[in-house]
């Protein structure tokens, strides 16, 4: 197969043997002239008549350029011949003048020649023709192929996610937001209106309007050199499909491949066809790619719904779509407030743009000259302010959908790169610009629902006992700085110096930036080259009342200009100040890094929050809300991103995983093993043969290695309570004791099971302790989403769902390319879930989380709160919706709440979510017994222990929240062997 070279060379030597049956058109007519009035003239004439002869012999064989030689001539310049002829009475040694036949005529070699004037005119128009030919001939041959008939594959298009009732949520795109439409959903005004304006006679020609094209061709010889003017629609299809990167040029080259590409989409498509291509590929201003999204970027509407105002504005753009833009977004102090035309004026200011109105009203005139609209309707829309019918889509940075849109991205990311063995860049590329349909699982109210109450403050604890240095800075427990304080780093014009114990400023001009300071300094590795990156600290700012953090930041320095010293410090050359005089200054012993040097992470309020809720057996999340107050993308999302848990560790671990266990026990025909572990005065006295909800558990002080563990919320002990009660009012020493019972195997085992994957068991510092496992003073804490899955599967009658953001993905033209299904797994018996669905339901109805509760259903579910309140939990369900709260700050501060802040806002959420509502709970197993108010599974109820109800004593008091571990409280190295282990020893 032939080279692309190959090809080409073969057709520049075509066109070379092409234009030399040419050169025969360079001969001389003068051979024939009268010699007899100067001879030596005369003989030199001949002279270079032969010479000329000869030459063209010779022609065949004479390689160069056909134009060169026509230009050059004979050693004459082109000036010297053309339209000219040799003078026969020419005599060199006579003066300016020689008289013939009796009149005095210029004594000059050449003279004009009419009949030569005519001859040079057919010769050049003649070559100009051939030569227009042979160009447009090489620039189509060399022109990338197209296929019309498949357009759209050319055309990068918006994907669309959709939610569970398949209504659009949000696009996808890079650049262009595109979506395609048919012909038949666009409205005969909007057709009209362009065909109108753009192209009259679009119907009837075949992609040319030579009337056009001649009159603009005259005008770059007469006027700017430009032609423009000249597209008809299919053109102007061809060259925003084909050439969008030359599109902007008014070269000749680019208007022929557009003649060229329209006469093929001519070929391929019907008029119908090459209309609704070109209303779904032109730009329109304000981002928007195509009439659909034109039509809700300005009006809000679908194109069907289009008025013929609406209509004919959007036809008066494409001349030029960023000036005439329906809608611009200004600055504020570019609009005073009686400007009538302010759509929007907070937080940004958009404006009614009427730049376009006469065009727009041009529109119109036409239409009804051509006969597509009545005087009636010509009147009714003409001259009307833009102001008066305009009604936007104003897209806000903050985008409700943000977190979950990026989750489902990054799951259809991932299986399309598995499924089709792709590159990531390749999924990306299929997903913002393939025109995917991905169907999502979101239900779009819980979506708005959480993200609404989210931007409430009131519905969140605020920041107490903010421990600070002597510089302001927030410190930890330890002393340790937390955050620097932003107003003590940068100045009002947004300096930050580094002071003389942070850098040094050295001889040779370079600086050196200690570590262990203000500034971050890390060291990076990408495609085998060392970099190192300078980062801000975490930083803190209080603003009205309101505490928020900057993240981080980075700050600029190319990498050719770093490097590390033997201290591991980081040098930067002084080349660096010369080449960038505006981002660093040193100033004495001190540097000022200078805004144009660094970009600052947005600031978060705090405390932050994220909430997951998800569809109970089916494993479908519904929402996803990853944080509070932020907006862009590719956000830190909190609902991915684990935290302490507290209690709300309790019914997986401890609970669930003492009634499962028993479950075990009892179907084998055997009673639980228990054993007295010396921690306590109880004992295994009253728990019975198995752990029930029944069991007898004494509320009492615990020791271990001498110090008193773990503490309650109450500071006391209220003595025998049911393991029921124990949950309900999450008493941290039943829960420790029964963890005790079950060990630490088993638990851990059971929060796998749940699908917790940040469970730590093996190491120096794992999760294998009493503190971890019935406390949830976990090594990495627990992630909302899991969360949330986990405590679905009570209701769910044991079974825990993968998680799935979507059910379908189809692209462009309906196929399927990828479907989720989410897997199942056997957690516990339906017995004991059933058993536990009925004891969370009761902490909501009668213990500390009544603030959760929705009215029409019973909820169930637990709360969480950590050492100092740095995190607080609810952890919930309906019959069809499971949902995990949390609530903290992104680094540990105090707040000002317990876990029933975080309970009340669950409910006020659910409480407005329709579905959550929903179903009714599983009926009960055949395998549970009911025996006075209890459930037991069945042959747990045998040997069961009395419980005697204590007399009220001063101490014991009903418990309105729960601690979950205190600050005596830490994680120690355990091994993995089942029984107790002695937390904070």
């Amino acid at each position: 197969m032939k080279s692309d070279n190959d090809k080409i060379s073969n057709k520049e030597r075509e066109i070379d043997e092409f234009l030399s049956k040419f050169e025969a058109l360079d001969s001389d007519d003068t051979s024939q002239a009268s010699a007899n009035v100067g001879d030596t003239s005369s003989d030199k004439g001949s002279k270079r008549n032969k010479k000329n002869k000869s030459k063209t012999k010779g022609s065949k064989n004479h390689r160069g350029s056909f134009l060169a030689r026509l230009i050059k001539g004979n050693g004459e310049p082109l000036k010297d011949r053309l339209f000219l002829k040799e003078n026969p009475y020419y005599n060199k040694s006579l003066g300016a003048s020689v008289v013939v036949n009796g009149k005095k005529v210029k004594n000059t070699p050449k003279v004009i020649s009419k009949g030569k004037i005519a001859k040079d005119l057919i010769i050049l128009f003649a070559i100009l023709f051939v030569i227009a030919i042979l160009y447009t001939f090489v620039v189509i041959s060399t022109a990338p192929k197209i296929d019309p008939e498949n357009i759209y594959d050319s055309v990068a298009q918006s994907s669309v996610i959709y939610d569970d009732q398949d209504k659009k949520v949000s696009t996808v795109f890079y650049n262009q937001d595109r979506q395609l439409i048919s012909y038949k959903d666009m409205p005969k005004n909007m057709i009209n209106a362009f065909v109108a304006l753009e192209d009259k006679t679009f119907w009837k020609h075949h992609g040319f309007n030579w009337t056009r094209m001649a009159g603009a061709v005259v005008q770059s010889f007469t006027g700017s050199g430009h032609i423009s003017g000249t597209s008809t629609i299919t053109q102007q299809l061809a060259r925003n499909v084909y050439l969008p990167k030359i599109k902007s040029q008014r070269s000749i080259k680019r208007k022929i491949l557009e003649m060229y590409y329209a006469s093929q989409i001519e070929r391929s498509l019907s008029k119908k066809q090459i209309i609704e291509a070109y209303l779904n590929t032109i730009y329109l201003g304000f981002g928007s790619y195509g009439v659909y999204s034109a039509s809700h970027a300005y009006f809000s509407k679908d194109p069907k719904d289009l008025t013929l105002d609406e209509c004919a504005a959007l036809a008066a753009l494409p001349q030029a779509p960023d000036t005439y833009a329906l809608v611009k977004l200004v600055g504020k102090d570019s609009v005073t407030e009686g400007n009538t035309n302010i759509i929007l004026r907070d937080p940004d200011t958009y404006i009614a743009n009427d730049t376009s109105k006469n065009r727009r009203d041009t529109a119109l005139k036409l239409m009804h000259e051509q006969g597509y609209i009545t005087d009636k309707e010509f009147k009714a829309a003409y001259n009307k302010d833009l102001i008066n019918f305009i009604n936007p889509s104003v897209k806000s940075n903050k985008s409700v959908n943000s977190y979950f849109n990026e989750y489902v991205i990054d799951e259809v990311s991932h299986d399309l790169q598995k499924k089709y063995n792709i590159s990531p860049e390749e999924a990306e590329r299929m997903i913002y610009t393939g025109g995917l349909q991905i169907h999502s699982t979101m239900d779009s109210t819980a979506q708005s629902v959480i993200t609404k109450e989210f931007e409430t403050g009131s519905n969140f604890p605020s920041l107490v006992s903010i421990r600070k240095d002597s510089s302001g800075n927030v410190i930890g427990a330890n002393g340790t700085i937390l955050l620097y304080d932003y107003n003590d780093s940068f100045n009002s014009a947004g300096d930050f110096t580094l002071k003389s114990d942070e850098v040094t400023i050295n001889k040779d001009g370079s600086v050196t930036i200690k570590r262990n300071k203000r500034l971050n300094i890390f060291t990076t590795k990408a495609g085998g080259k060392v970099n190192y990156s300078l980062e801000f600290k975490k930083q803190y700012v209080q603003e009205n009342g309101t505490f928020y953090i900057y993240s981080g930041g980075f700050i600029n320095v190319p990498s050719k200009y770093k490097k590390l010293d033997s201290d591991d410090n980081l040098v930067i050359d002084k080349s660096y100040f010369k080449d960038f005089p505006k981002a660093m200054v040193k100033s004495g012993n001190t540097l000022i890094i200078k805004p144009d040097a660094y970009s600052l992470n947005e600031k978060t309020i705090q405390p932050q929050a994220a909430m997951v809720v998800v569809e109970v057996g089916s494993g479908k999340i519904k929402a996803m809300v990853g944080g509070r107050g932020q907006s862009g993308s590719r956000l830190y999302n909190r609902a991915l991103n684990p935290r302490q848990a507290g209690s709300s560790i309790k019914p997986l671990s401890v609970y669930g995983a003492a009634l499962q266990k028993s479950f075990d026990y009892a179907e084998k025909g055997e009673t639980w093993p228990f054993v007295d572990y010396k921690h306590d005065k109880q004992g295994v006295k009253s728990y019975g043969s198995y752990l029930t909800a029944s069991s007898t558990i004494v509320d009492e002080q615990m020791t271990f290695n001498g110090k008193v563990w773990p503490k309650n919320a109450s500071n006391s002990f209220t003595g025998p309570v049911t393991m029921r009660k124990g949950l309900q009012q999450s008493i941290n020493t039943i829960a420790v004791k029964i963890q005790l019972q079950v060990g630490n195997e088993y638990s851990a085992d059971m929060l796998k099971k749940f699908g917790l994957t940040t469970i730590v068991t093996k190491g120096d510092t794992s999760d294998m302790n009493s503190a971890a496992l019935a406390l949830g003073g976990l090594t990495n804490g627990v992630i909302p989403l899991e969360m949330a899955q986990a405590y679905a599967t009570f209701p769910n009658g044991g079974v825990r769902q993968s998680s799935i953001a979507y059910t379908k993905v189809t692209d462009r033209h309906g196929k399927v390319l990828l479907k989720s299904k989410s897997k199942k797994k056997k957690v516990m018996d339906e017995g004991v879930a059933f058993i536990m669905t009925d004891m969370l339901r009761t902490v909501v109805s009668n213990g500390i989380a009544g603030a959760a509760s929705i009215s029409g259903v019973q909820a169930g579910g637990k709360t969480g709160t950590t050492n100092s309140n740095y995190d607080i939990w609810f952890d919930g369900f309906t019959p069809n919706y499971a949902a995990s709260l949390w609530i903290g700050t992104d680094v540990n501060i105090k707040l000002s709440s317990m876990s029933g802040m975080a309970a009340r806002l669950w409910g006020r959420i659910m409480n407005q979510v329709p579905n959550a509502k929903n179903g009714k709970y599983k009926s009960m197993p055949n395998d549970v017994v009911k025996v006075g108010s209890e459930y037991y599974t069945k042959g747990t109820e045998k040997g069961r222990s009395t419980y005697v109800q204590p007399k009220p004593t001063p101490q014991q008091k009903q418990y309105e929240e729960d601690d979950d571990t205190d600050d005596d409280t830490s994680q120690s190295s355990s091994n993995t062997n089942s029984g107790p282990t002695i937390p904070g020893a």
